[in-house]
């Protein structure tokens, strides 16, 4: 018998993974300080941090720990390092070689292994072996999905697998929108960190796709949050049945968008974003559909009114950024050559059905808006007004005795970064210092396992991708989630790499 080996890299490769995993918690971020300004390439970090956390840490029964939000982050974390000017940019690599390394060193995480495996031999039909591996993943058999993933990585395009990998991820989204959004940012990831690193940081997401859905209430959660979401997962077959009635086949669904459609969209958006039941935007959507908008077109009005819907929120949750990161998704897989019609058609029809974007319809309290006259300030001194407001917030203790998480809501002093973002947007300010500005703020945060990260990142794709006159609602929505978050405590992190940024 073949005994198990471990799963290693190439010499340079391993060297940096071992220092994610092997650094003292205490040592990492001045550690990883060091790297960057010796030279070493933020991506290549990022890369260590991903293969890391996906080869030595577990995953958990529910969704926060492990390798998921990590990996989710990385797309986030490595475009925001991209876009903000010197060292700040080393700020969201350090935050998320940081969370790796913690991950890897919490006990109920890690460390693990991985085991190398063997791939299944390759057949010589790309087509038939992803067959199989969507099989696998439907029945459960992860060994089998997982060896025949290895296979595919060398054969197969990402778009490819992915697709195989929604047989799985869409039927299950009801039940943790978490099935659908962890295996395309893994994708994601890997479209910035390079395909070479498919297998290791695919597996987890492959074993997370084939395990058994999580049916029991765990501590912590609304007594409701699992029951609605199996009820849904059961229902799944109407949304399904919604292709069927509005014919939405090949040849009568237009993929790209057309200038003309901005009265359909606009429309569309509008009655998305004031819903009395969010479980009807699926039909609302299909509907749209089969009236003759294009996908893209109706992928930019659930854009749109998904932004209203959470700007009407008061949600202060940190976590809660599904609403803007599962249309984002949906409309990067929009993009995907791979990705079938039905799967497409099914990612947008899904969306409001996701157990952390149906909340929402709990606590819908403000208007869209706000009404706001033109401003008197000149760009800069109206962008240091919104950062004074959004670092004015009240302080918020995240993990305080007898309050979860989910019931935090923001007070009404939010609504006031929300206005002077409002009010940039409508002076036709430069959007790029906005989102430098609010993406540094973002920095700050050491509580929401990168979702923070992602809502920026999602917010700043979604406003670069919708048309006048809507695009302004991302805007604000990337300010109200700056005030959410930025003055949100513990911080465990961002306070040391601050302190040696300054030093």
């Amino acid at each position: 018998m073949t005994m198990a080996r471990l799963v290693e890299f190439d010499q340079d490769m391993e060297r940096e993974v071992r220092f994610v995993e092997d650094t003292d918690p205490g040592q990492i971020v001045a550690a990883t300080l060091d790297k960057l300004r010796a030279g070493e390439a933020p991506r290549r970090l990022m890369a260590a941090a991903a293969l890391a956390v996906s080869r030595s840490c577990e995953l958990p029964a529910d969704h926060h720990g492990g390798p998921v939000h990590p990996i989710a982050g990385i797309h986030a974390t490595h475009q925001l390092a991209g876009r903000l000017d010197g060292e700040w940019g080393y700020v969201p690599v350090i935050q998320s070689v940081a969370l790796a390394n913690k991950h890897i060193h919490t006990p109920e995480m890690g460390p693990t292994v991985m085991a190398a495996i063997e791939p299944v031999e390759d057949s010589g039909d790309t087509d038939d072996m992803l067959d199989d591996f969507a099989t696998a993943l439907l029945t459960r058999q992860s060994r089998q999905a997982e060896r025949l993933l290895a296979a595919l990585v060398k054969t197969a395009r990402s778009d490819q697998i992915l697709n195989a990998m929604l047989a799985v991820g869409l039927r299950q989204n009801s039940l943790d929108d978490h099935f659908f959004l962890y295996p395309l940012y893994a994708i994601r990831a890997l479209d910035d960190i390079g395909w070479e690193w498919a297998e290791t940081v695919l597996r987890p997401p492959v074993r997370y796709l084939s395990r058994h859905p999580m049916v029991e209430q765990l501590p912590g959660f609304k007594s409701d949050f699992v029951a609605g979401g199996i009820a849904l997962y059961h229902r799944f077959g109407e949304l399904e049945a919604l292709i069927e009635e509005f014919d939405l086949t090949e040849g009568n669904v237009a993929p790209t968008a057309s200038a003309d459609e901005s009265e359909a969209i606009a429309t569309l958006a509008e009655t998305i974003g004031h819903v009395d039941d969010i479980l009807t935007i699926g039909r609302l959507v299909a509907a749209g559909i089969g009236g003759g908008l294009s996908l893209a077109g109706a992928g930019e009005a659930l854009s749109i009114g998904g932004a209203m819907l959470f700007l009407r929120s008061r949600s202060g949750n940190p976590f809660d950024v599904h609403v803007h990161t599962g249309i984002n998704a949906r409309r990067y897989l929009l993009g995907l050559d791979g990705i079938s019609l039905r799967n497409k058609v099914l990612g947008l029809l899904t969306w409001a059905w996701g157990n952390e974007v149906r909340f929402i319809n709990d606590v819908i309290d403000w208007p869209v808006g706000c009404d706001v006259e033109a401003t008197k300030l000149g760009q800069d001194d109206l962008l240091a007004a919104i950062e004074k407001s959004i670092t004015s917030q009240p302080v918020v203790h995240a993990f305080d005795s007898g309050v979860t998480v989910d019931a935090l809501e923001l007070t009404d002093a939010a609504r006031e970064p929300m206005a002077l973002a409002q009010q940039y947007a409508e002076a036709g300010f430069d959007p790029a210092p906005f989102f430098a500005m609010v993406g540094r703020l973002t920095c700050h945060d050491d509580v929401s396992e990168m979702h923070a990260y992602k809502l920026q990142q999602a917010a700043y794709e979604e406003y670069n991708a919708t048309r006048e006159p809507h695009r302004w609602m991302h805007m604000v929505s990337a300010a109200k989630h700056a005030a959410c978050v930025v003055e949100m405590i513990p911080k465990e992190v961002y306070p040391e790499i601050r302190a040696r940024l300054d030093a």
